[in-house]
């Protein structure tokens, strides 16, 4: 067995592999159990050239969490004597922090499988008390939520329109690490304040940015054995177009900081999750969406050096949209996502852009991208 095939085994065996279990306990949320079933290992029978339009590629519309099917791992060679590797998952059954510490388990062999309740009874036991905990804070939120004048929303942008055939373009651009921490230095700021003034810039000069512009930053709750699927929550900063017009990364840094600084004083409870989870699928899908940020700039930060025994040259990491036209993709917001993972050496910046009719293809999204970084005295190289 290969060390691929080992890893991919490995990966069966944590949490990726879960499925969704309905409750029958009104208020109850539903939970995860150990799926059986996997998808197998892909193996692409001849090299690819183009890594990023074969990465593209693996990406799957037809995960379906409620049967476990959740996950594909893909391997092959390159025509340049390389090797690149894919693992896709459902956002459902995992976050960015999440598939990172499956991928590192499966890699230390080390994989942790999802709990489960050890018979009907003690499911049912779990349910109950898990009921009593979500009317609970229902009940908590409907007494407390803030009470005054419903705050008008702002009126909706208007996009030029798009090719009926638009899809979200994603690129990927790689960079020598230490040029991107001197460049953040010598401006005052960070390697992640630079990262989210550049998204910021390529939202502003594709034309979806206004005077302030929105960025959303994910911040991963994840503790030392956390089970979840998801534990990440958002941080939102508001940096001003002179700032970024002027590169002020110690400005960019200052704003994001109290960006962090706000979600760590906001309240848990002051959302009204428990009350969501509560309500039938057909309400929820009848809400409004929550307001959008233009910018979403995920630092993934420092990756495994090695994988399957092998050196880890770059990696990228990317939420794809399998099959989003123009529409859907207007109801997430105007702007662009971006995820920055560091691989030693190198540096990897992957961008996509949800803005219909302003960033109709690749190509316009990679003249931004590469043309941005070079304005801040940054050689980007693409995929």
């Amino acid at each position: 067995m290969s060390d691929v095939e080992i890893f991919h085994e490995e990966i069966a065996k944590g949490a990726l592999s879960r499925k969704v279990e309905r409750t029958w306990v009104p208020g109850a949320r539903d939970r995860w159990s150990r799926a059986s079933g996997r998808t197998p290992l892909h193996v692409e029978p001849e090299p690819v050239a183009d890594v990023l339009g074969w990465l593209d590629g693996r990406v799957s519309a037809d995960f379906d969490p409620a049967t476990g099917l959740g996950w594909q791992l893909s391997f092959a060679r390159t025509t340049d004597g390389g090797a690149v590797l894919s693992l896709v998952a459902a956002h459902a059954i995992a976050d960015g922090a999440a598939l990172l510490d499956a991928v590192t388990r499966a890699d230390g062999g080390t994989p942790a499988p999802v709990t489960e309740p050890s018979g009907p009874l003690a499911a049912i036991l779990d349910d109950l008390a898990d009921a009593r905990k979500q009317l609970s804070a229902a009940a908590r939120w409907v007494l407390n939520r803030p009470r005054g004048t419903k705050k008008t929303p702002p009126p909706a942008k208007t996009s030029p329109q798009a090719p009926a055939d638009w899809r979200v373009p994603h690129v990927v651009v790689e960079c020598d690490s230490a040029d991107l921490a001197r460049t953040a230095a010598a401006r005052g700021g960070s390697v992640n304040s630079l990262f989210v003034a550049a998204l910021s810039r390529v939202a502003a000069t594709a034309g979806c940015a206004d005077a302030v512009v929105p960025a959303a930053l994910p911040v991963s709750g994840r503790e030392p054995d956390d089970a979840r699927a998801n534990s990440t929550r958002i941080a939102v900063a508001g940096l001003d177009r002179s700032v970024l017009d002027e590169q002020d990364l110690a400005e960019v840094k200052a704003e994001c900081k109290r960006a962090y600084q706000r979600l760590a004083a906001a309240s848990p409870g002051s959302q009204p999750l428990a009350l969501l989870q509560m309500l039938p699928d057909t309400v929820v899908r009848r809400l409004p969406p929550p307001p959008a940020a233009t910018v979403l700039a995920s630092n993934v930060g420092r990756l495994p050096g090695e994988l399957c025994g092998a050196p880890v040259r770059s990696v990228s990491a990317t939420a794809h949209y399998p099959g989003a036209g123009p529409e859907e993709v207007a109801t997430i917001g105007d702007g662009v996502t971006g995820w920055l993972s560091d691989s030693g050496e190198r540096s990897t910046i992957s961008v996509c852009g949800l803005a219909p009719g302003r960033i109709n293809d690749v190509e316009e999204l990679r003249e931004l991208v590469v043309s941005e970084f070079a304005a801040w005295g940054v050689a980007v190289r693409p995929w």
